[in-house]
Formats: C-alpha cells, sequence, structure tokens
C-alpha cells in the first residue's frame, strides 16, 4: 500500500510537470509569434518573407512539443483513473488556446495589411499614393537602375473649371484603371502624387525599354473619353529619367518631372527624355513623335 501510495505521488508529480512544461511551452509560442510579427508591415519583403517561415515553425514547434507531452502525460493514466478526464480536459484547453492565438494572430496581421493597404492607395484611382511612393523609396535597393516616368495629363484644369470635379474624378478614375494594366508586381510601381500627375517607376529598365513603355502609356492615355454626357479627347506628356549610381529620389522625380514640362512643350501626346552629360552641364533632352 505505500509503495502503491509513493507510486501514485510520483505519477501525479510527472503529470503536475508535463502541465506546466505544456503551459510554458504555449506561452513561450505566443511570446514568439508576437516578437517575430512586430512592426511586420515595415519589413523588408523578404525580411517579411523570413519571419512568415518563422512563424510557421515556431507554432508546428509549439503544437508539436504540446502534443507529445499530452501523449506522455495521458499514457501514465487507465480508462478507470479519475484524474484522466482533468488531465484530457487541460491538454484539450492548451491545444484550443494555441490555435485561437494562432488564428488571432493572423486575423490580426489580415487587418494590419488591410490598413496598410488603405494607407497607400489613393482611393479614386486604386494606384499607390505619396505614402505608398515613401514606403517605396525607403525599401528600395541602393543603386538598382530605375527608370523614372512623370505623367501629367493636357488641360486638366480647363476641364475641372469647365465641367466641374465631378467630371475631373472620373477621368481621373479612367486613367488610373488604364495605367492599372502597366503595372507589374515587383518590377513596376505606378503612383498617383498629385491632381493628374502619375509617376511610374521600373525596376531594370533600359532606356530603350522606357521610351517604349512611354509610348505605350501615351498610345493608351490619349484617346477619347466618356464620361456620363460629356465626351473628351484628352492627351498626356511623359518625362523620363534614369537613375545613375547610388538613388535619389529626390533628384529623380525632379529631372522626370523636368523632362514632362520640356514634353508639353514640344507638343501634347509626346515624351522627353532627360539627359545629363558628365562633361556637359547642360540638359539635352530626346523627344518621340506624336503618340498615334
Amino acid at each position: 500500500m505505500i509503495i502503491k501510495g509513493g507510486q501514485s505521488n510520483l505519477e501525479e508529480a510527472r503529470n503536475y510537470i508535463l502541465a506546466v512544461l505544456s503551459i510554458l511551452i504555449g506561452v513561450l509560442t505566443v511570446y514568439s509569434i508576437l516578437r517575430l510579427t512586430r512592426n511586420f508591415s515595415k519589413c523588408h519583403q523578404r525580411a517579411r518573407a523570413v519571419r512568415t517561415s518563422l512563424v510557421v515553425l515556431v507554432i508546428s514547434a509549439g503544437l508539436g512539443s504540446m502534443h507529445l507531452l499530452g501523449k506522455r502525460t495521458l499514457s501514465g493514466f487507465t480508462a478507470e483513473d479519475s484524474n484522466l478526464f482533468i488531465t484530457m480536459a487541460l491538454y484539450v484547453l492548451t491545444l484550443a488556446g494555441i490555435l485561437y492565438l494562432f488564428l488571432r494572430v493572423r486575423m490580426l496581421l489580415g487587418e494590419r495589411e488591410q490598413l496598410k493597404e488603405l494607407a497607400y492607395r489613393d482611393t479614386l484611382t486604386g494606384l499607390l499614393n505619396k505614402n505608398g511612393m515613401d514606403h517605396f523609396w525607403d525599401h528600395c535597393k541602393s543603386g538598382e537602375q530605375l527608370a523614372v516616368l512623370y505623367l501629367d495629363l493636357n488641360r486638366f484644369k480647363s476641364i475641372n473649371d469647365t465641367l466641374g470635379h465631378h467630371a475631373g474624378d472620373l477621368l481621373l478614375e479612367a486613367v488610373g484603371g488604364s495605367l492599372q494594366q502597366f503595372s507589374r508586381k515587383g518590377k513596376r510601381h505606378i503612383f498617383r502624387v498629385g491632381g493628374d500627375e502619375f509617376v511610374i517607376v521600373a525596376k531594370r529598365c533600359s532606356r530603350k525599354d522606357a521610351e517604349q513603355l512611354a509610348l505605350k502609356v501615351l498610345e493608351n492615355i490619349t484617346r477619347n473619353y466618356k464620361l456620363e454626357t460629356h465626351e473628351l479627347f484628352v492627351s498626356a506628356s511623359v518625362g523620363i529619367t534614369m537613375s545613375q549610381g547610388r538613388i535619389d529620389r529626390k533628384r529623380l522625380l525632379q529631372e522626370a518631372d523636368s523632362a514632362m514640362y520640356n514634353a508639353k512643350q514640344l507638343g501634347s501626346g509626346r515624351y522627353a527624355v532627360h539627359k545629363q552629360e558628365n562633361s556637359l552641364p547642360p540638359v539635352k533632352l530626346v523627344s518621340s513623335s506624336r503618340a498615334q
């Protein structure tokens, strides 16, 4: 009887230790997930992928360890043991808690991504806005080859003044929808930076490719637009600049903007390339023929 009582006490102690270990593993798993998902949206794309993989590994390891501890605990009981129900209940509750926390973290990450989309997207056109552009520049690799295209609609102010802001918004919405087709995930990013001003940033893009892209954009944008009861012919002008060495966002935008104004002087539906030779301070411009 004494031996039986001693064995019973040892079993209870063992089960108690296993239960404490299971709870500690659960707490450590949750804490690790919260640490890994902190400032998740601000991380670079590669860092987010690494963190996501680590979260999956942590959850898998936590659930796996708790499952093994639960099986170890249950193996010490018989079907007639009075403590079996309590142990199984604790085991199931712990697993349910981890699963709930996992789903909760997943939901919070989803909400965070939705808030990020709202913060980085222009509500009218669906394109990225100035916040999205700042985020792009902040995460852009130094020295990466970029082509920056600055696009501006011609006669937009007169359309706004004559037909009203509602017609102007409809036009911007239509132009934004047309520009969406030129977006390429990880390669081309399109931003609305002003009333009728748009910026396209293309990665690993040569000057020749940038000029071809400008022509395609102009051919698509320069056309008739039906805005409710009005039908208007609208054209655009595009300025192009290329990154040289270390990326300077302010310089690139200023150069592309300057080239765009020179394109306007050449006529509607044209583009101009900003080219600065190292040996010559003046800026040279190369223009295209009118987009058909």
